[in-house]
């Protein structure tokens, strides 16, 4: 079977209203190369959960995809969950994103948090979330790197649109940077901005900025 009709047959079950599981064992690749009006998807899902009085809010969860990765003991190789990547070939001139997370909300009256883009970072598994181990094993942990190939890099690293923040009616006020859900004592003692030259931005309370070098750490 051509991988483009088994692409077409994953989308199908997909989308409809009473799919059944579908177990791929090993490596799955799908090639084809649209050149309709229409946009050209590799893989669609839409899972829609419906109403069940017997299962209680806020006690499960909508997942659209779960992608996992990992390696067992012995195994010392890097780990990616997942890459994207967007590519304009030599003569297009396209747009490029390599990933788009997005959070739509419909309903005037939820107030409960609306997140775009989720990094966390785990030591355990979710079952033994209670279970916190007395070693962090945080070592060179980062919520986000800014990185390139050599001999090229991003012209900005990050960078608000038009339209990236807006008042609420519940804050008046939007934040570009937004600390307050952390004690003052976690801030205070954190460096904002860190320089290669072991210099630091900190904050010091009262709405006042300071410095400190502490090279070599």
């Amino acid at each position: 079977m051509k991988r483009t009709l088994l692409a077409a047959a994953l989308l199908t079950v997909s989308l409809q209203a009473a799919s059944t599981d579908m177990t791929v064992d090993g490596s799955y690749y799908s090639f084809w190369h649209p050149t309709g009006p229409a946009i050209g998807y590799g893989f669609a899902g839409f899972v829609t959960r419906q109403p069940n009085p017997s299962v209680p809010d806020m006690s499960t969860f909508t997942v659209g995809a779960q992608i996992n990765a990992g390696n067992v003991a012995g195994v010392n190789q890097g780990v990616w969950g997942i890459a994207t990547e967007a590519w304009a070939y030599p003569g297009s001139r396209s747009p490029l994103f390599g990933i788009e997370a997005t959070s739509i909300n419909m309903e005037p009256s939820n107030r409960q948090t609306k997140v775009a883009f989720y990094a966390t970072f785990k030591n355990r598994p979710d079952d033994a979330y209670n279970l916190v181990p007395t070693d962090p094993m945080n070592v060179d942990s980062q919520g986000l790197r800014i990185d390139s190939q050599p001999g090229t890099g991003f012209e900005r690293g990050i960078a608000f649109g038009p339209s990236a923040l807006s008042p609420s009616p519940a804050r008046a006020i939007p934040a570009a940077i937004d600390f307050s859900d952390m004690t003052l004592a976690t801030v205070q003692k954190a460096d904002l901005i860190r320089f290669p030259d072991g210099c630091s931005v900190i904050y010091l309370g009262h709405g006042q900025l300071g410095t400190r070098c502490d090279k070599g750490q």
